[in-house]
């Protein structure tokens, strides 16, 4: 590998994981008013989408969550009828899950880094936080979770619909620094279809905020193929 091309490999991994300790500090100077906030956004759709796993799975079966926040909706919601585990990076946002949650298995983890044996879940749900990681790591998380779910597990979520390699914001929600990052919708259907997943549905909602700032998330359901 030339110098110049290791030398910035080894900037963009250390930008990355400063970026994403930044954003852990960012959500956990939210997490106390991230529930009032996030309930703002219309229409909320995360208890609409998480449910949609009812149709594949049985009761108590293995879900993980990746971004789990403070637990609310989802978590609270899928406890109730499945096995349900949570993870999140900020520390902040999972000591608000915990006092939501009594006794529910919650891991502050990088969703890139954590690790589930091949097979053993019924199904994975991301809302609103892939895209807060590199969109050149996404393909390989998609990889990962086709491999921890078993055959006729279902992978529900939100990713981006238009392009956006590096999304900015310096003082979100008043919290700190945020970052986003994304493909367009088509490229994410490529990319879970590479990763050994069939999409079963997909479309792009708007989702007014409570600024009135309107965003356009893709929300989709994906099993691995067979």
């Amino acid at each position: 590998m030339p110098f110049w091309d290791a030398r910035q490999r080894e900037h963009s991994r250390v930008a990355t994981r400063c970026h994403a300790r930044q954003i852990c500090r960012t959500y956990d100077a939210l997490a106390p008013r991230h529930d009032d906030w996030a309930g703002r956004v219309v229409p909320d759709l995360r208890s609409k989408w998480a449910t949609r796993i009812d149709a594949f799975l049985p009761a108590d079966e293995r879900v993980v969550e990746l971004g789990c926040g403070t637990g609310e909706p989802v978590g609270r919601l899928l406890a109730q009828r499945y096995d349900y585990a949570g993870v999140d990076a900020s520390h902040g946002m999972l000591a608000q899950a915990r006092e939501a949650l009594s006794g529910v298995s919650l891991t502050q983890a990088d969703m890139h880094t954590v690790q589930y044996p091949v097979g053993s879940l019924g199904a994975v749900l991301a809302f609103f936080s892939i895209s807060h990681t590199p969109r050149e790591q996404h393909s390989g998380l998609f990889a990962s979770i086709r491999s921890w779910l078993r055959p006729g597990g279902v992978f529900v979520g939100n990713l981006h619909s238009r392009d956006d390699p590096d999304g900015f914001e310096n003082d979100w929600l008043h919290a700190g620094p945020m970052w986003w990052s994304g493909f367009d919708g088509a490229t994410y259907l490529r990319l879970l279809a590479e990763a050994g997943f069939r999409v079963l549905e997909s479309t792009v909602i708007d989702l007014t905020e409570a600024d009135g700032g309107i965003i356009k998330p893709m929300w989709f359901i994906a099993k691995p193929q067979d």
